[in-house]
């Protein structure tokens, strides 16, 4: 009588251990893909530094200029990532006798990345409903370091605000929006979070003044009486 019992399917083996290849291949894979992408992840070039003492860092005498803290400066405009902007954010006013009052702003964060990034006044100064009626590239010679900045005039509605600034991300002092994005865009290509700083002085000036002069003898004074750490991790 002939045998019509089904012999066993001998392929099933076959079949699990074909899936548990492709299962070691793709997780294989997927390790590897994740261990490239945190290899070549941006790593940040700074540290963050603690709000007290960056405040302990920053000059409360500046030639014959002496600081008191103010929330009367304009500042960044207020949005969903106005906390990330800036880890470090200090406005000071300084005051002399005979001597023009200064406005200082600085914002620092030792990470610049997507959203999170330095924000320039010709952006914040209209968004507070003070127009830029003036701009000009500037450069400020500190001896050993030569900063490139940017010169402003901000109408202040019968009054004139005139800013000096600059930028400073990374190892580089972009003077615009699209060459800090360049800036940023290349540091991270490069494997590197680059740091970033807004330092800001202004003065009012009354109509007929012109005060850029005074704007970078004071921006000179508070260099020179800054510490060298700030200085350094900080300001450039």
């Amino acid at each position: 009588m002939k045998n019509t019992q089904t012999s066993p399917n001998v392929s099933a083996p076959m079949d699990g251990r074909a899936i548990d290849r492709r299962s070691v291949v793709v997780g294989f894979g997927l390790v590897a893909g994740a261990a490239f992408s945190y290899f070549n992840m941006p790593r940040a070039s700074a540290t963050p530094i603690t709000k007290s003492r960056f405040e302990r860092m920053i000059p409360e005498t500046v030639g014959g200029w002496s600081s008191r803290k103010s929330a009367e400066l304009v500042l960044p405009a207020e949005d969903d990532q106005q906390d990330k902007l800036y880890e470090n954010l200090e406005t000071r006013i300084y005051e002399g006798d005979g001597l023009p009052s200064m406005m200082l702003l600085i914002g620092y964060s030792s990470i610049q990345q997507n959203d999170v990034h330095v924000h320039r006044p010709e952006v914040c100064y209209p968004a507070a409903g003070f127009p830029i009626v003036e701009s000009k590239a500037a450069e400020i010679d500190f001896g050993p370091k030569k900063v490139y900045a940017r010169e402003l005039v901000a109408d202040r509605g019968g009054l004139k605000e005139r800013i000096l600034y600059w930028v400073r991300v990374g190892e580089k002092f972009p003077i615009g929006w699209s060459e800090q994005r360049l800036v940023m865009a290349m540091s991270n290509a490069k494997g590197v979070t680059p740091d970033g700083l807004l330092f800001r002085v202004s003065t009012i000036e009354e109509a007929g003044q012109s005060s850029p002069q005074a704007l970078e003898d004071f921006t000179k004074a508070f260099v020179a009486a800054s510490p060298p750490a700030f200085m350094e991790s900080v300001l450039f």
